[in-house]
């Protein structure tokens, strides 16, 4: 549309090229992406990493296997744990259990036992009201015999991985803990 003089209609705006503020701001905007993805891709997947040290993930499925189906009573009743059978996990009787006839050997290496490769692992049951680290382990009496649970690698690591889990044994509730280092 072109304007004549005297004319009192609309001007027309002139189509401007992109000026120097606008390219500052668009490339602000993308350096600040690229240093935000840089910064927080490499935390997300170091939980899914083979590294050697830590591993939270083995120690969430070691928790699961062991109060799921290595431990149940009743695999449909997880977390109900068999007496008998954790008796004979933690002591490592074999006698036990087989009696129990609970599927696993008790005296083969926790690491074996629990799949863990050469990882060092501890498995702890705990009084529910203890600290799920550093609380002393149960000490209950199964068949007239007393158990101490607790079993498998002892001493403070600092890059530790804990995964816990409460527990019915004997019809108390107690916490599974279980360290992997």
């Amino acid at each position: 549309m072109t304007d004549t003089p005297g004319s009192t209609g609309p001007k027309s705006i002139p189509n401007r090229a992109q000026t120097v503020i606008d390219f500052a701001v668009g490339a602000g905007v993308l350096l600040l992406t690229v240093g935000v993805v840089f910064a927080f891709v490499p935390a997300i997947f170091e939980p899914f990493s083979n590294a050697m040290g830590s591993s939270p993930i083995v120690a969430d499925r070691t928790a699961d296997h062991l109060t799921g189906s290595l431990l149940a009573a009743d695999p449909a009743a997880p977390s109900t744990l068999s007496a008998a059978c954790t008796a004979a996990f933690f002591d490592g009787d074999n006698s036990l259990a087989a009696d129990a006839n609970c599927g696993f050997t008790a005296d083969e290496p926790t690491m074996d036992l629990l799949g863990v490769g050469t990882r060092d692992v501890n498995v702890t049951i705990r009084q529910l009201g203890d600290s799920p680290t550093t609380g002393p382990p149960v000490e209950q009496s199964i068949d007239g015999t007393s158990y101490r649970f607790t079993r498998g690698t002892t001493g403070s690591q600092s890059d530790v991985s804990v995964a816990s889990r409460v527990v019915l044994v004997g019809g108390e509730q107690h916490r599974l803990v279980v360290k992997v280092w």
